[in-house]
Order: C-alpha cells, then structure tokens, then sequence
C-alpha cells in the first residue's frame, strides 16, 4: 500500500511537472509578439498625447515601459538558455512572467491616471480603447494563471471605470459601465479559454503516452521478428548446404559440358534443353511452369567498372539465383548480363515470386570499387498458356522483359497478348515510317503563337503529321516513341527542319517558324549542321527560326547540350524550352542554357483557380525576372487569354487562337489582323 501510494504521489508530482512546462512554453512562446505591441502601443500613445501633456512626464512614462520590455525581454533570454542548458524551473520562470506582467499593467494604469483629467473627451476615449485592446490581448497570455490575469486587467481597467464614474457626465458614466462589463467578460473568457488549453494539454499528453507504448510494442514485435527471420535464414542455410552436398558430384560431371564458363550456371543450349523436358513433364503431370528471363539494369554502366567488377556482381547474382530458386528449376546465364530461370508453383503466383527474386537481387554487393546496387528486369511467361512449346515461351519472356526496358526500369512483368501485339504494331510502325520517310509521305500543319504586343513578330509552330494509307492518320503520340527506338528520329527531325524552313521562306513579313528538336539530334552531335543546312537551303533567315527544346536536355550532358545550343543562338537562331514545368526543371541549369523563351505547358492554366494562379503568376515572373519572353500552351477559354495577357505574357497558343492549319493556310492567316491587339 505505501509502494502504491508513494507511486501515486510521484505520478502527481510529474504530472504538475508537466502542466508547468506547458504553461510556461506557452507564456515565454507569446512573449516576443506581448513586447513587440507594448512598444508599439506605448510609443503610439506617447506620440498622440505630446501636446495634450508635459514632453517630460510622457518621456519618464514611456522610458519606464521600455524599462519594463527590456526587463522582461532579459526574462525571455534567460529562458532560452534554460532550454539549451535543461536547468529549467518552470515555477520560477512562470513567477518572473506574472511579476513583469504585473509591473507592465502597472504602468499602463499609470498613463491612465496620469493623463485622463487633463485629456479632452477624444483622448480618453482613446485611452480607453488602447487599454481595453490590451486587457484583451492579455486572455491568451495570461489565462492560465487566472487570478493574474484578472489582476492584469484590473490594473488597465478599474482605473478608467472610476475615472469615468466620477466625471458625473452621463457619456463618461456608459463608458465606465462598458468598462465594467468588458472587464467580467474578459473574466469569463479568460476561464473558458484556460479550461480549453488545461484540457488540450492533458489530450497531448495521453497521446503522447499511447504513442510511447505503441512504439515499445513496435519494437518488441521487431525483435521478435527479426530473431524468427535469423532463425528461419539459418534453417535455410543449413538446409542447402545438405541438399548441396548430395548433388554436387553429378553437378561437376554436368558442369564441364553444359555450364557457363563463368557463374558455373547452365549455358544457353543446355537451358533450351532441360526446359523442353520440363514442358513435357508438366504436359504429362498437367502442372504448370513459369520461364523467367532475367536481366540487370543499365549493366553497361557497371561494366565501366572494369571486368574484375562485372565478373564480380555476375558472380554474386549467380549464387543469389542458386540460393533463392527451389530444387528442380534451370538456372542459365543467357549471355552477357542476362539469365533465365524456370519454376514452379502454386496457384500460378509467378508475379509475387518474381518479386520476391528481385529483391533478392537487389542486396547490395561488395565489390572491389566499393559497394554497388543492382536493379534487374524480370519478363515471365507461362505454360499451359498462349506458347506451346520452349520457343514460344522464350520468345513471350523477351517480350515483356522488353516492355520493361522500354520504360528504363526494373521490374517484373508478365506476358500478355496485348503485349505481342503492341510490339507486332511498333514493328510495322516503323517499318511504315522508313518507307513513309523514303518516299516523303508525311506533311507539316502550323499552329499560330499570337504575340500580346504589336511590336512583336508572329509564330507558327510546325507540327508533324502522318497519314498512313492503311492505318490513317497515326497520332505523334505513337509514331515520335517508334521513331526514338528505331533511331530514325534523327533523319525525322531533319525532314522537320528542311520542310519547317522552305515552307516558312515563303511567308511574307517577319513571321518566326518554331521547330521541335529531340535530345537525339542534340546528342548525336548533327543538330548544328542541320539547322545551317535548313538556313542556307532555304533562305530562311535565322532570326525566322525558332527550335524547341524539351525539358528532357536537363537529364543528359549538360556540358554537351550547352555547348551545341549555344553555337545554334550564335547563328541568330532562337531557343525555347518546351512544356517547361512538367519535367526535369532545374533553376541552375536553366540559367545555363543559352534559352530564349520558356513555353508554359497547358497544364498550368488548364484549371485556374486560386492556387493555380499563384503557382502561374510565380513562373511568369521567375522567367521575367531570369530575361526569358513567355509563350503560354493550351489556351482554351477567353477567362485564360484575359488573365495571361493581364499577367504580361508574351505569346498564347492553344485552340482559342487557332487549331493547327495546313501550309498552304498559312499566309491567309498571317495576312489577317493579330486577334489579340484586334
């Protein structure tokens, strides 16, 4: 019983602890804001009452404020360094609070009693108010101490109900009522808001103490589970290494003949061979079998390492394989940093044990230039399914591992028809698109860029277009990726460029045509002898000419990217960032390129409502700010032509100026009046 009691009592005790912590955060925590008014008020009072009263007495008033604010600021430094050194007594500092609020409400009753005979009917009035203002501000300061509080504002108050009670004019006498009123409610408001905080403090600290025993319950469930994990983990271990020992004679005898030289794995032609046995086998034992075709990502990049490092990590995920696949599957090196893998299981969870492989893989691994980590993408593919014999399943596995490699990332991925037939489409796309190239099949549409001003000269942007006699017309979206894969977005971009030029030769006055350009053309380094090429076949002027660039350039050779851009603005050419905002933005990089405009994409004025036009008014005056002009995309509606134009932007493009029209269009529309300055 005296355990339990003496328990109980030291509970209390650190619960006191605590709400005098809390009440004293919250005092020192408002303090900063109590002076930075005090001076304010008292600076402002002393100012308005410099003629009604003597100079001395109203400097001797307001020098004895700041004495105070001085005073109590020394208080708030002090409890700063209680914080850092934790040598805090929070009654004692909470005491020195009410001490310098009780000497501040001191003085301001002073002003009042100094001052309000002499003062005319508007001045007191103002002293009224401004002690009224205080006692108000004074609830969140002081309430939980309440019966400081009610002191505090006695102090400002009472002094002005007796003042206004004893003039005998029936004004002064509501005044003094009101004061008197004021002074029971900020009373009554005072307790409200303490209980409200006492009560906020002690949910805080409940929450605090379920969160503690939550997290040492997380804890002890951790450690339990990671000493089941070890446990587990050796079981394995040792388990292998039994199974291991039984089968490592006949593995020998194989390994000459059929393995890789490097890893010890299955060579390529072995792996073709066991899997054809394992089909029949399931065929026969109506069972199912995955084929996983495996291969480490951006692998060319390790090999920079040198050999003894790729020999290394090829090694390591070797023996990862061995150890993560169950008995009875293939293990193969394909070749290169590829590996294929066979397997077995249950309800045909092929995408959840590929998972699980891959983080197997993933583990770092020590090398001899250090730590490095792997990421692989894994295709699977199925039997019984849409293959029928090893062929077929080796050719769905390509496919999906190449539907990864096409995004730039692991992952797993399980073949589908869908995914054969997109590949079969990209094929004939691009097989269609040579020829379409070879035989100059495809044509350029402009979509006007209004200028705001009247000063500057008008754009149209060439847009490229393919009308396939067979499939129609096939959307940029699907042909410009085609392109990319195949490598002919280089010669694409070149036709681009020639016909953008010849077609813009034509055009009377100072119309500028805008080009798009790949990173292709860029990095392979034919980019500044096209646009010459263009200019001079054409006779285009190269202040007529505007390229495109997209955000992409800032996730590849800045160095190079600079320095060909530049040598192209050396020519009069000017450069422009496309679809800025949606992609790899780097304020430290955009400084460097040699740009000239900065296009917006639609996707910023596309939804206008408050926060949107902050974010829209904050890029706009970044690139002003920066020297670049402004072209906005996607303008649909009159609401965002009239806002961007109020904003100050330079150019708008979208479907509210005009949709792309044909070449031979073009001169009609240039002829016609700007319907932005109409």
């Amino acid at each position: 019983m005296a355990r339990n009691s003496l328990a109980t009592m030291q509970g209390m005790v650190e619960v006191e602890q605590q709400l005098q912590c809390e009440k004293a955060i919250a005092m020192y925590r408002q303090l900063p804001n109590v002076l930075i008014f005090t001076f304010v008020a008292s600076s402002a009072l002393a100012l308005y009452f410099q003629e009604a009263a003597s100079q001395s007495s109203l400097l001797l008033w307001w020098g004895s404020m700041q004495l105070v604010s001085l005073l109590r600021l020394g208080g708030l430094w002090w409890w700063h360094q209680s914080l850092r050194q934790q040598h805090q007594n929070y009654t004692q500092m909470i005491r020195l609070f009410m001490l310098g609020a009780l000497v501040s409400g001191g003085v301001w009753a002073s002003f009042s009693v100094a001052y309000f005979n002499d003062a005319p009917a508007a001045q007191r009035l103002v002293i009224a108010l401004v002690m009224a203002t205080i006692a108000a501000g004074s609830i969140n300061v002081l309430m939980l101490v309440p019966w400081v509080g009610r002191l505090f504002m006695a102090l400002l108050i009472g002094p002005l109900v007796v003042l206004f009670a004893t003039t005998g004019a029936m004004d002064d006498l509501v005044v003094a009522g009101l004061s008197l009123a004021l002074f029971i409610g900020l009373s009554g408001f005072a307790r409200v808001s303490r209980d409200s905080a006492l009560h906020l403090f002690a949910a805080a600290r409940d929450k605090d103490r379920s969160i503690a025993i939550a997290l040492s319950q997380r804890d002890e469930l951790a450690r339990a589970k990671d000493d089941l994990e070890l446990r587990l983990a050796e079981q394995i271990e040792t388990l292998q290494f039994e199974i291991a020992l039984k089968e490592r004679y006949a593995q020998e005898l194989a390994r000459v003949a059929s393995s890789d030289p490097l890893t010890g794995l299955l060579n390529r032609s072995s792996f073709e061979r066991e899997l054809r046995q394992q089909i029949e086998m399931a065929r026969a034992n109506n069972s199912c079998l995955g084929v996983l075709a495996i291969e480490v990502l951006r692998f060319d990049v390790i090999e920079l390492q040198g050999a003894v490092v790729s020999e290394q990590i090829l090694l390591v995920l070797a023996d990862r394989l061995k150890g993560a696949m169950p008995r009875g599957s293939l293990i193969a090196r394909w070749g290169g940093s590829e590996f294929a893998v066979t397997m077995s299981t249950q309800g045909r969870k092929w995408v959840h044990e590929a998972a699980l492989l891959r983080g197997v893989l993933q583990q770092p691994i020590e090398t001899g230039a250090g730590v490095m980590r792997i990421d692989v993408m894994i295709g699977i593919s199925a039997f019984p399914g849409e293959a029928r014999d090893a062929e077929q399943l080796l050719y769905q596995t390509s496919i999906a591992r190449h539907s990864l490699r096409q995004q730039g990332t692991g992952g797993v991925k399980l073949f589908d028809l869908a995914l054969d037939v997109g590949i079969q489409q990209r094929q004939r796309l691009r097989r269609s698109l040579h020829s379409a190239l070879e035989a100059d099949e495809l044509s350029l549409v402009f979509q006007p860029i209004e200028p705001c001003g009247t000063s500057a000269p008008r754009k149209m942007e060439a847009l490229l277009r393919w009308d396939e006699p067979e499939l129609g017309a096939i959307s940029p979206l699907l042909f410009i990726p085609v392109a990319e894969e195949s490598g002919l977005i280089v010669p694409l971009g070149r036709w681009v460029l020639m016909s953008a030029c010849k077609a813009a030769a034509q055009w009377s006055g100072d119309a500028v045509v805008s080009v798009n350009v790949s990173i292709h053309q860029i990095l392979g380094g034919d980019l500044l002898a096209d646009v010459n090429a263009a200019l001079k076949s054409s006779g285009l002027a190269p202040e007529r000419l505007e390229i495109e660039i997209t955000e992409s350039v800032f996730s590849h050779d800045i160095d190079l990217v600079c320095s060909v851009l530049e040598q192209i603005r050396a020519l009069g050419v000017s450069l422009a960032i496309d679809d800025f905002g949606t992609g790899y933005s780097s304020l430290a990089y955009l400084r460097r390129l040699p740009v000239n405009i900065i296009k917006i994409d639609r996707s910023f004025i596309a939804d206008l409502d408050h926060d949107a036009r902050k974010l829209l008014l904050a890029i706009v005056g970044m690139a002003r700010g920066l020297g670049f002009r402004i072209v906005v995309e996607g303008v649909e509606t009159e609401q965002q032509r009239n806002l961007l134009v109020a904003m100050g932007v330079d150019y708008l493009q979208g479907y509210l100026i005009s949709r792309p029209i044909s070449a031979r269009n073009v001169a009609g529309w240039l002829s016609a009046p700007n319907s932005l300055n109409a």
